[in-house]
């Protein structure tokens, strides 16, 4: 793997820190523990437009350099538009009306997606999924729960996994497209350690109507399509995870060394303290050692290959990495690393937030071991 990057992403990355800084900044402080006012996205999406956010890049490498920068100054708008992003991406295999009238919507910011996997008693296992979809007629009859879905409360658009044949098992799990206006779902908010305006919420299917034309992968699906499609797309949303994980350790890491460079203890700065030094050196070490394995998974990902220990590995450690990154931060601003005034208190509860979403570090770890071993813990 080549790890230069091109002087044109160099440029992109520098440009696009600048802008962060100076247009999305203030919007992070303002709302980085509140909810994001909803009349402001397209407004916000505007502005990120020019630096293809909503994924209109085709070069993943500078696609993670972008999510990287924006995780680094507001990682809960980058987890927004990561996730409409994969909403639009299903849409586009969508029926030709529906992506005619979505997706312009959803690249405006003036609607937004979600993607809903998780249910009450199904996690890490999405071959176990519950909510049934029934044909009827045209239609498909959705019912059941599903829990801790990231933009849910916020959305226009529901990609739903759905079991559309119990006796199939996995063979019958399939995404279906369901659009609140026309198809109405139930949504309320799920209060969280961190990211709190990153919304996760509970989405309720009573008996929702859905075209059949709504169900991805043909009329009839390909059996276990959707299953396998699911499974290879979080290797790609767990290179995200990651990449928001280095974003915001990057930023702890920065506060860290600019206060320990102003604080002044004894006559000099705490900086030149060993034991700040030891926190100081431990961090940077660890934040590329997180960057390398980020990017050679991303590098993976654009290659097409198959690499879910490479992601796993990437996602578990970068998201571990950055606990204990931002805890370092907080010790090294003392008191004042637990004042909700300095930003590194935020960070961290942002950081471990990070390490339960797209498989527990544990599920992780176990995903890794399967590689490794040959011997699964799965059934």
């Amino acid at each position: 793997m080549d790890f230069d990057f091109t002087e044109e992403q160099l440029l992109l990355r520098e440009s696009a820190r600048k802008f962060l800084e100076k247009e999305i900044k203030p919007a992070a402080v303002a709302y980085g523990d509140a909810r994001i006012p909803r009349e402001m996205f397209p407004e916000l999406f505007r502005k990120l437009r020019p630096f293809s956010y909503m994924g209109e890049t085709d070069d993943l490498i500078t696609a993670a350099l972008l999510s990287e920068e924006l995780a680094r100054v507001f990682p809960a708008l980058e987890g927004i538009m990561m996730i409409n992003s994969a909403c639009a991406r299903y849409i586009q295999a969508g029926p030709h009306d529906l992506r005619e009238r979505a997706l312009p919507a959803l690249l405006a910011g003036e609607k937004i997606g979600c993607v809903a996997i998780t249910e009450p008693n199904v996690g890490s296992n999405p071959a176990a999924i519950e909510t049934r979809a029934v044909a009827d007629g045209d239609d498909y009859v959705i019912n059941g729960r599903k829990t801790w879905i990231s933009n849910g409360e916020l959305s226009d658009y529901a990609i739903v996994i759905c079991q559309t044949d119990p006796a199939k098992g996995k063979e019958g799990i399939c995404p279906i497209i369901v659009e609140r206006e026309r198809s109405a779902y139930e949504a309320r908010d799920l209060p969280k350690l961190g990211l709190k305006a990153f919304a996760t919420s509970e989405l309720v299917f009573t008996d929702c109507r859905v075209p059949r034309e709504n169900r991805l992968g043909g009329r009839r699906g390909a059996a276990g399509a959707g299953l396998k499609a699911l499974l290879q797309g979080f290797q790609w949303a767990r290179c995200r995870v990651a990449l928001m994980a280095l974003g915001i350790a990057q930023a702890a890491f920065e506060a860290a060394v600019d206060y320990a460079r102003q604080r002044r203890q004894f006559g000099k700065p705490i900086g030149a303290f060993q034991l700040i030094q030891d926190m100081v050196t431990g961090m940077a070490t660890e934040i590329d050692a997180a960057r390398l394995l980020t990017y050679r998974a991303v590098h993976l990902v654009k290659k097409g290959l198959r690499c879910d220990r490479e992601t796993s590995m990437a996602k578990a450690y970068a998201t571990e990495m950055a606990v204990r990154t931002t805890s370092r931060a907080v010790q090294i601003h003392g008191a004042y690393g637990l004042s909700p005034e300095y930003l590194v208190e935020r960070y961290f509860r942002d950081a471990r937030t990070l390490t339960i979403p797209d498989g527990t570090t544990e599920i992780q770890k176990l995903i890794i071991g399967r590689s490794v071993l040959g011997l699964s813990a799965f059934r």
